[in-house]
């Protein structure tokens, strides 16, 4: 039966997971979005309301929301004959570091698919919200739409052709969140990327990205937080995320698997083993890093989620 109004849930999400850059993606159970469609007559997309955490910061112009352009993107692949007006809740701090933007547009893109008569698959759905990322982030990324959309672990294996690959992470897979009271622009986070990396790196990174997936695959907690290590992106970015390696320090003291930055920060990101601690150790240490600079953070003790649902 073909919907009028939809309302979904879609979750932040882990990009580069350290060494995965632009290719890794992880989604997480929560915070998340809640985005709301209803179908309209006539075309187009209008955003009719934004409201929740950072929602005074952000566009309602379709044409330059991620919600809104990813909606766009799906009416328009599949020849829709009317139009969708969406209204946004944003759960997720923009600037944060665990796919704010990714997540509405993910949203935008899965509740204008569950208005259509003939839904599109999964893969096109990323590929519309990626598209609502590089319009609003300035390049084609898709590390954090695709788990948004799919959930799980995700696996970019190639930008063209498009192909995106999922699997299960370990259900004993802990993640702790912690995202400082300081903003860092993806856009501005990019500019600080090297334009070459040294052949000794690049064997680095391609060595704990492989073990990482294989850390996946075996449902090895240790394995994967050892192969989070990275020596190209998180290095570049350092300066602009303050106290980022004491916050990482001060995780890995406290019975963290692996630390990582997440995606362009500042959240800190720190995986560990549910079945041998709980989370909240690693969360205070890390604020307590924070706090002693007088930088207030907020944390969420979490595990990784299914990406974007019907609520």
């Amino acid at each position: 039966m073909v919907m009028d109004k939809v309302t979904v849930r879609s979750p932040a999400t882990l990009s580069n997971l350290g060494s995965g850059f632009d290719v890794f993606g992880m989604a997480l159970r929560e915070p998340f979005d809640v985005i709301e469609a209803r179908r309209t007559p006539g075309r187009g997309v209008v955003i009719e309301a934004v409201e929740g955490w950072g929602a005074e910061s952000i566009t309602t112009a379709a044409e330059r929301n991620s919600a809104g352009i990813a909606a766009m993107s799906v009416l328009a692949q599949a020849n829709a004959d009317f139009g969708v007006a969406i209204r946004i809740k944003k759960g997720i701090r923009p600037a944060s570091g665990i796919g704010s933007s990714g997540a509405s547009a993910a949203g935008g893109a899965c509740a204008a698919n569950l208005l259509l008569d003939n839904p599109l698959r999964p893969e096109e759905l990323v590929f519309s919200a990626a598209k609502a990322e590089q319009t609003t982030s300035g390049s084609f990324h898709a590390d954090n739409v695709g788990p948004a959309v799919m959930g799980g672990f995700t696996i970019i294996k190639s930008y063209d052709p498009f192909e995106i690959l999922r699997v299960d992470p370990p259900r004993n897979l802990g993640v702790v969140v912690t995202m400082p009271d300081f903003l860092v622009s993806t856009k501005e986070a990019r500019k600080v990327l090297p334009a070459q990396v040294p052949l000794k790196s690049m064997i680095y990174e391609v060595g704990n990205a492989s073990s990482l997936v294989l850390g996946m695959c075996r449902g090895d907690v240790d394995l994967i937080g050892r192969s989070m290590k990275d020596v190209v992106i998180e290095p570049a970015r350092a300066p602009l995320n303050h106290h980022l390696l004491e916050a990482e320090s001060a995780a890995m003291d406290a019975g963290a698997a692996g630390v990582f930055l997440g995606g362009s920060g500042p959240c800190v990101i720190a995986v560990y083993d549910m079945d041998q601690k709980e989370g909240k150790e690693i969360s205070a240490a890390v604020r307590d890093v924070y706090a002693r600079h007088g930088i207030n953070s907020d944390t969420w003790v979490t595990t990784w989620g299914d990406g974007c649902r019907r609520v």
